[in-house]
């Protein structure tokens, strides 16, 4: 072999090697997918879950980072005392880039991820706690969509009293409900509460009759923070607002509108984390804190009125339109109160 051939070789060879000390890999080889798994705390008809689909929805059409976005949903219905098992599983798989554990799972998490550090744990929710490294800490908040729908309840309501059926007192379950009441009393300070926690993440039939006696004692809009309530508002000529995904389809003649949880920023960013952890040697490094993402950022968002529009006085929605635009703007600033609600 010649001189120039043993030194063409030495050169290619030194380039390979710098290339893989800095982790950058060749455009051939990068990845052209990237594939999540999915575990839940519930059904994933829950709006909590379906939120997260629709937006895995979107991102996947955005195809970011060039990427075809797949995820199977591994798991649903994953109390926290069983995430490490269920989690381990997963991870021994050797099938996943991203473990997305959707709700308070930061425990089975802080075990697991440094025995799989090649893989990107997420979770979400309140009541987990910040890991740093190779977990991520995601939340949606949609507390100010909330707030815009308690304008409506506040200025439509023909006996003072609103209500909300929610599943339990946690913080993430707290917040859009006293931001909810908070609206109706901007713009009408006697508006009053009916609070029920039905002490479950999905029973319908619990919250529909938890609606009903709300109903029975005066309340004429309510927030339906879980399943259940359309149906007694249906029964009984109420209005409902759906939670964190646009619920009209369920129930077209009850459903004003609802609050929208868009979870798409969070997945971009816990992809772009992924992406230059692969293809540039990146070390994982995810904030103590939360990664979060306002109205202002497009984190949420309330859905359209759909045929309900025609009931709504014009007064009502140049109002929300109005304060809409200011929490856009940052001139109106919701704080997330996360304190237990109680009626009144």
């Amino acid at each position: 072999m010649s001189k120039h051939i043993l030194r063409s070789v030495a050169v290619i060879a030194i380039v390979i090697m710098s290339f893989m000390a800095v982790g950058y890999l060749p455009a051939a080889n990068k990845p052209k997918e990237v594939n999540i798994a999915i575990i839940a705390i519930s059904v994933m008809e829950e709006p909590w879950n379906t939120a997260l689909i629709q937006s895995l929805e979107r991102v996947k059409k955005d195809k970011p980072d060039g990427l075809d976005v797949k995820w199977d949903v591994v798991a649903e219905n994953v109390f926290p005392p069983d995430a490490e098992r269920v989690l381990n599983g997963i991870a021994k798989t050797g099938k996943y880039d991203i473990i997305w554990a959707h709700s308070t799972y930061a425990d089975a998490v802080e075990k697991l991820a440094p025995k799989y550090p090649e893989i990107l744990w997420v979770f979400a929710g309140s009541g987990n706690k910040g890991l740093g490294g190779n977990a991520y800490w995601v939340d949606s908040f949609v507390h100010e969509s909330a707030y815009l729908l308690g304008i409506i309840a506040g200025m439509m309501t023909e006996t003072n009293t609103i209500g909300a059926v929610a599943a339990y007192p946690y913080p993430n379950v707290n917040s859009p409900v006293n931001a909810y009441l908070e609206g109706a009393r901007s713009v009408n300070k006697a508006t009053k509460i009916k609070m029920t926690y039905i002490d479950s993440w999905f029973d319908p039939p619990k919250a529909k009759e938890a609606t009903l006696a709300q109903i029975a004692a005066g309340a004429d809009f309510i927030y339906a923070e879980r399943f259940g309530p359309f149906e007694a508002c249906k029964e009984k000529g109420k209005y409902a607002f759906g939670h964190f995904v646009d619920q009209n389809s369920l129930a077209p003649d009850v459903v004003v509108s609802s609050t929208i949880a868009l979870w798409d920023n969070d997945i971009k960013y816990i992809i772009n984390a992924w992406w230059d952890h692969v293809t540039q040697g990146m070390p994982y490094n995810a904030p103590k804190e939360r990664i979060y993402y306002l109205m202002a950022d497009g984190g949420s968002d309330i859905a359209p009125y759909h045929s309900l529009g025609k009931k709504i006085p014009q007064p009502v929605k140049d109002e929300v339109d109005k304060a809409h635009q200011a929490i856009k703007d940052g001139k109106l600033n919701i704080k997330m109160n996360e304190a237990k609600v109680s009626s009144q």
